[in-house]
């Protein structure tokens, strides 16, 4: 039911840059290349956690900060996301290469990717118990940065990750639909991007219920009714 834009396919090699640079100066797009040279060789071979290739993952990532027109530099982040864990000794190799901002982006999502967040702490919590669970663990996730631009790469990443795994089955990505649905999307939603809440809204409900998605979807099809209100009512109703 979202239109999934910009998307990544694992046998891309050749960088959109002129949408990755969309809006930025001459000296901005300069930089994104240069980003995006050398993340070619850091992520070569490399694959995340959740199957996806890392190099995939970057460019998905910075085309939805992109198309979200944050600045050159948030851009830069989503590209580097990986780069903290690949490098000997990141801080003063990224900062060599990119400046002190850059690299303080790419250290504060290192270490908010290092926060297991727990979306079901305990299997028998009623709904209020989980809703004040999660909402401690948003509060976390926003006092965890110096910069709000790293939420703002994050929000990206896990959009990302979602729209990757539309094509794949398995149990695995219903655990990170929860997640999304639970602690993202309110993220988004309280940071104001409508965009990005929208679509880890949708996809999130296509994972965790993917009947009702599909009834729905046949439903909004036939009688054109109004799609955003119908998605909403369902996912407050799985919330609760």
């Amino acid at each position: 039911m979202v239109s999934v834009t910009h998307a990544i396919s694992q046998g891309d090699t050749a960088p959109p840059i002129d949408l990755l640079a969309a809006g930025l100066e001459v000296g901005e797009r300069g930089r994104i290349e240069a980003a995006l040279e050398w993340i070619a060789d850091l992520y070569e071979g490399k694959v995340l956690g959740t199957g996806e290739p890392t190099w995939t993952h970057a460019i998905g990532a910075a085309l939805i900060a992109a198309s979200l027109r944050l600045d050159a530099e948030t851009r830069m982040a989503a590209l580097l996301f990986a780069a903290w864990e690949e490098l000997d000794d990141p801080a003063e190799e990224i900062e060599a290469r990119f400046g002190p901002a850059i690299t303080a982006l790419v250290r504060g999502l290192h270490k908010l990717n290092g926060l297991r967040v727990l979306t079901r702490l305990t299997t028998n919590a009623s709904a209020p118990e989980i809703r004040a669970q999660t909402e401690v663990l948003r509060k976390m996730l926003l006092a965890m940065v110096e910069d709000i631009r790293v939420v703002l790469v994050r929000l990206a990443s896990r959009t990302q990750t979602l729209r990757f795994y539309t094509d794949l089955p398995g149990e695995a990505r219903v655990e990170v639909a929860r997640e999304s649905l639970d602690i993202y999307a309110p993220l988004a939603n309280r940071l104001g991007v409508w965009q990005i809440k929208w679509e880890l809204e949708d996809l999130s409900f296509r994972f965790i219920e993917p009947e009702t998605y599909k009834r729905i979807a046949r439903m909004l099809d036939e009688r054109g009714v109004e799609r955003e209100q119908i998605i909403h009512d369902s996912i407050e109703r799985l919330r609760s």
